[in-house]
């Protein structure tokens, strides 16, 4: 059996203990991020929702030229029909 001695255990117990902490200090500073992004995802999907709305709104609001020609051709007729009574 290969014995290792003690120190070289205990210098890689120790490497192995910092790289760990390292890690750890890592996954924190990318949850932060994470935290950071997934923020600003929904602030970017709360105002696209706002701007969708606010686009359909708009566009219900819209003038049609087709409708109003044919509102412009009712009156024009009910108009006629008023001058000849």
């Amino acid at each position: 059996m290969n014995a290792i001695p003690f120190e070289a255990l205990e210098t890689k117990v120790n490497l192995v203990l910092e790289r760990l902490r390292v890690l750890q200090s890592e996954k924190a500073d990318l949850q932060k991020q994470a935290e950071v992004w997934r923020e600003r995802y929904e602030e970017a999907a709360s105002k696209t929702e706002e701007l969708t709305r606010e686009c359909d709104a708009l566009r219900h609001n819209q003038r049609d030229p087709d409708q109003e020609e044919l509102i412009r051709s009712k009156i024009a007729a009910l108009l006629a029909r008023l001058e000849d009574v």
